[in-house]
């Protein structure tokens, strides 16, 4: 019996022996911040050192946004060989990290995997404490409650178009009345009408229409002129009156001779399609309008008698 249990003894250890993992090669890891309290906003860094054969793959962290309460704003991963033991390498992993929230934190551990051919160790780095401070002391005053809230100078919105548009009819009335009161100032005297008539028609005269072959411009101002005259001198309402409306209102002008009263209505007929149609008459009726005008001044001017009952009045 002794001899067949040694054998099968010595097979049982030989399995064990087998069974047993043996370390595979040697890992290190430490973690540290280089500054384990900081203000709120302050960016410090937080870093991972592993000691492995150069030959070793090490998986290190990898974080994306945020460490915990932190938020991650940079990350730098570096393989150093030199100045280390032959056959060995320093792995770091470094974070830049920062928060806005005051506190005492703990970076947790974090796992760090070193595979050499098909052997994997796996190590863990110690929790590492951070204390996050305020910059304030807490015994501030909000500067709303030491100092009373500005009054806001400007004027309402539909106050400003108010004061705009009165500004408007303001200007507007201003100019209105200047114009007024210079235009009565440079206005010059209104001569007496056959004065005025006798003037205007020299005037006309100086232009040549007539010489020119200028029928239009000069009917025109001939038509104005005596209008103008029979308005004045008698009172009567024709300046702007259609030839229908002319006809009508002469027969009403008091004061002025029968043919006199026909012959404005004929002026006017005759030489309408002068002035707007561009027709021409014949130079001897010319030169008839143009004598009949001085008739009608001449024969119609106001006698010293109605003159002087004039300026009397």
């Amino acid at each position: 019996m002794s001899r067949f249990l040694s054998p099968l003894a010595a097979l049982f250890v030989w399995v064990a022996f087998c069974a047993i993992p043996a370390s595979a090669f040697d890992v290190s890891v430490k973690a540290n911040v280089d500054n384990a309290q900081v203000f709120v906003g302050d960016m410090f860094n937080y870093e991972i050192q592993v000691t492995a054969p150069e030959n070793a793959i090490v998986d290190l962290p990898s974080f994306v946004g945020n460490l915990g309460s932190f938020e991650v704003k940079e990350m730098k991963n570096e393989k150093v060989v030199e100045g280390m033991p032959k056959g060995t390498a320093k792995f770091t992993w470094l974070a830049t990290l920062n928060t806005f929230v005051s506190g005492d934190f703990l970076i947790a551990p974090q796992q760090v995997n070193a595979v050499v051919g098909s052997d994997t160790v796996k190590v863990s780095t110690d929790p590492v404490a951070v204390k996050v401070s305020t910059r304030t002391t807490g015994e501030e005053t909000d500067i709303l409650e030491v100092e009373d809230p500005l009054d806001d100078p400007r004027l309402p919105q539909w106050l400003f178009v108010v004061l705009i548009v009165l500004g408007v009819v303001l200007l507007v009335f201003l100019g209105w009345f200047l114009h007024k009161k210079f235009a009565k100032k440079g206005e010059a005297p209104r001569l007496p009408p056959y004065e005025e008539a006798v003037l205007a028609l020299k005037e006309l005269r100086q232009k040549n229409y007539l010489a020119e072959g200028n029928q239009g411009d000069y009917f025109m101002a001939l038509g104005f002129i005596v209008r103008r005259y029979v308005e004045r001198r008698f009172e009567a309402d024709i300046l702007d009156a259609t030839v229908a409306e002319l006809k009508q209102r002469m027969a009403h002008v008091a004061g002025l001779p029968q043919a006199y009263k026909e012959s404005v209505v004929t002026l006017a007929v005759e030489t309408d399609p002068v002035k707007f149609a561009k027709m021409k008459l014949e130079g001897e009726r010319c030169r008839f309008w143009d004598e009949w005008a001085d008739r009608l001044l001449e024969d119609t001017k106001p006698t010293p008698e109605e003159e002087n009952a004039k300026a009397a009045k």
